[in-house]
């Protein structure tokens, strides 16, 4: 087995954990390739580095060391390519990722051993109809239209299959996987779905009425968005990351894409668990008479 190591650069762990976990690997004789942006760490000197963006061409598994964000940017830079995926968290709340850094070593035993699996998940295409910024782009957490820089709300009249639904008044609309429900999806007031469900969730933020709630669609609908706002342009983001500034009235199509994630996941792992755990739930004692 030949793993891809990639993750963010800026995580202080990063510099301690990676070459550590190399070393370890070397004393099993399994073969890494690691992403080009960690080659000025101390311990990594004579590896095989590869560009962030052709991590995908040489390893069979991955593992990607950061947050969620950084797990994100790793099947961006997959290209639609199915690799599995094992999401390391270095800090922070981590719904995505599979195991913490304390985990590696214990985990990774497991994986050279082949006691692992595949959760696919779900991921968006978003395309732009005419002009620049076409697209196409792909998330695994959601896609966001938005009022940018704008002080007022904006209209943002939906469609679903080419079926007219509705045209929200709103700061913006989240277009979310149900992986994604767990995060702006959520701090927007969305419901909570099982990641391996299927659907698509529609969440407006901020509207101005309150009839405009959270909508739960078949994940084989294409949703059509047509936004328009008096300061000419709206906000098109991707995971988190801004990819478009497109002009009033431009179209955004959002359907499922053909291709899936693939996330590394262990025997005894828990969604309800890690939602409990995350959120807090569970902690009041109950007081029986």
């Amino acid at each position: 087995m030949i793993l891809g190591l990639a993750g963010n650069r800026n995580k202080d762990l990063i510099a301690t954990v990676l070459p550590g976990y190399v070393r370890w690997l070397d004393e099993r004789n399994v073969r890494s390739v690691i992403s080009s942006e960690f080659s000025d760490l101390d311990g990594l000197e004579g590896r095989v580095f590869v560009a962030p963006g052709e991590i995908g061409e040489h390893a069979e598994v991955i593992l990607s060391f950061g947050g969620d964000g950084t797990l994100l940017n790793t099947v961006n830079r997959l290209h639609g390519r199915e690799i599995p995926i094992l999401g390391v968290n270095l800090g922070g709340l981590g719904y995505l990722t599979e195991i913490s850094y304390q985990e590696l070593f214990e985990t990774s035993e497991q994986l050279l051993a082949g006691n692992w699996s595949i959760e696919r998940r779900l991921l968006l295409e978003a395309t732009v109809d005419g002009g620049e910024h076409g697209g196409p782009w792909y998330a695994l957490n959601d896609v966001v239209v938005d009022k940018a820089d704008y002080g007022r709300l904006i209209q943002i009249r939906t469609s679903i299959d080419e079926a007219y639904l509705n045209t929200f008044r709103a700061d913006g609309l989240i277009l979310a996987t149900p992986t994604g429900s767990t995060g702006y999806n959520l701090s927007a007031g969305g419901p909570i779905l099982e990641p391996n469900m299927a659907g698509v969730l529609l969440t407006p933020l901020n509207p101005h009425s309150l009839s405009n709630r959270p909508l739960v669609i078949d994940d084989e609908k294409t949703i059509v968005v047509e936004t328009y706002t008096p300061a000419d342009h709206f906000s098109l983001t991707v995971d988190g990351q801004t990819v478009a500034r497109l002009e009033s009235g431009r179209t955004v199509r959002v359907r499922r894409a053909k291709f899936s994630a693939c996330l590394v996941t262990f025997a005894g792992r828990y969604f309800y668990e890690v939602l409990r755990r995350k959120l807090g739930w569970g902690d009041v004692q109950i007081e029986r008479s």
